[in-house]
Parts: C-alpha cells; sequence; structure tokens
C-alpha cells in the first residue's frame, strides 16, 4: 500500500530538486518525509559496481553475522565509514534547487504557537 501511494504521489507532485538526484518530499500532518530513493539507487549500483566497495560491505555483514559479545569495540564500524567514504553520502544542492527545497520544507513546518493572553483573575479590577 505504501509502493502504491508513493507511486501515486510522484506522478502527481514535482520534485522538489531534479537534479543531480531527484528529491521529493511527501507532507504528513506532524512534518515532512524526504524521499532519496534516486540516492539509494545510486548506492547500491555503486556497490555493486565497485570491487572493492562490495568487498568492504560483505565484510561488514560478515563481522556483523559473528556472534560475539558486545565489548563495546564495533570493528565494522570502521568499514562503514570506509563505504560511506566510498559511495558518497551527501547530495548537493544549490542555488535555485536550494531555494526550492528551504520553501517546501518551510511550507510543511508546523505553524508557530499563537501565544494567548492568559484571563484575568475573577475580581482583579
Amino acid at each position: 500500500m505504501n509502493r502504491l501511494r508513493l507511486i501515486l504521489h510522484r506522478l502527481f507532485r514535482r520534485p522538489a530538486l531534479t537534479g543531480p538526484m531527484r528529491l521529493y518530499t511527501r507532507r504528513v500532518p506532524d512534518g515532512v518525509y524526504l524521499d532519496l530513493e534516486e540516492y539509494f539507487i545510486h548506492v547500491i549500483e555503486t556497490i555493486a559496481d565497485d570491487e572493492d566497495a562490495l568487498g568492504l560491505l560483505l565484510e561488514i555483514a560478515e563481522d556483523r553475522g559473528v556472534s560475539r559479545e558486545h565489548d563495546g569495540w564495533e570493528p565494522e564500524k570502521l568499514l562503514v565509514e570506509q563505504l560511506a567514504e566510498r559511495v558518497g553520502h551527501e547530495i548537493p544542492v544549490r542555488g535555485d534547487a536550494l531555494r526550492k527545497l528551504a520553501d517546501r520544507l518551510r511550507a510543511a513546518a508546523p505553524a508557530e504557537p499563537v501565544a494567548i493572553p492568559a484571563q484575568r483573575e475573577a475580581g482583579a479590577a
């Protein structure tokens, strides 16, 4: 159901960003969802096409699959950092695209609360 909702949303809404990767926003009552599907496709394709990146991912999976007591040291964290550095973890947003995204996010932000003056106490002059 969520996948169908996402497809319909993309059919009738324009992306907030069109380049270098399309970025959609979807308003919900308490905020906004950022649709980063194109970025995740980029990550998966980069890992699949790069033997070193794929090796890092498999090593991370192997480390996490080995059952051991947690002693506070997580060797896979370094591997995850290396993989993130290789694949990239930022989507550039510049110029007019930045303004459009900011407008969309600002529109989705909850309204500022309105202060209501306290009522006078009974019998006060």
